[in-house]
């Protein structure tokens, strides 16, 4: 007697074409993928109208092939945990960056804050400068004045000198001139 769910069931297809997996593990994709397809395509229909040696064979195949799957599976959940660790990993160091990034930006924002001072500062030493060079201008004219000074002065000094010396020398000239005057007059009197 045939099984009555059997029959009326269609055979059940999975298509695994679309399947994509990238691995760089010990893992075979290919291997898994035609294994896999080779189950989606076993109807249950013809599976319960074998005959015994093939249907022996076809479930020594069926346990070979879930042995295998089995063996596949344990290094995917393998992968797994590892691809976990990593992905911890991984979130860890986005968090730390993300704090250096704050912290970059905290950085900057004060640094942009502190740029209108530095930009006053600028200015005020560029005025600095300015006076500076115009107090050094002014002081090379005040420098060269008082060497015109100095040089007026000790000009002046000469002549003062000369004109004592020609005081003094008239001074005497009156004595000497006063002396014949008086001899002069002392000897008509």
């Amino acid at each position: 007697m045939e099984n009555p769910g059997a029959t009326q069931k269609k055979g059940l297809r999975i298509e695994f074409d679309d399947f994509v997996v990238e691995s760089a593990s010990r893992i075979q994709i290919p291997r898994i993928l035609e294994q896999l397809k080779k189950i989606s395509e076993l109807k249950i229909d013809n599976f319960t109208q074998l005959s015994g040696s093939k249907f022996e064979n076809t479930v020594k195949e069926m346990f070979s092939i879930m042995r295998e799957l089995e063996g596949d599976l344990r290094d995917v959940l393998a992968l797994n945990a590892s691809l976990r660790e990593e992905v911890k990993d991984k979130r860890k160091k986005k968090a730390e960056l993300q704090r250096e990034k704050e912290t970059v930006e905290q950085r900057i924002a004060v640094l942009e804050q502190d740029f209108p001072r530095v930009q006053d500062l600028e200015k005020r030493l560029e005025i600095t400068v300015e006076e500076v060079e115009r107090y050094r201008s002014l002081y090379r004219l005040e420098i060269e004045k008082l060497g015109k000074l100095h040089a007026e002065s000790r000009i002046t000094a000469v002549q003062l000198d000369k004109t004592r010396e020609e005081r003094d020398d008239a001074y005497r000239e009156i004595v000497v001139l006063e002396d014949k005057l008086k001899s002069i007059t002392g000897t008509n009197q």
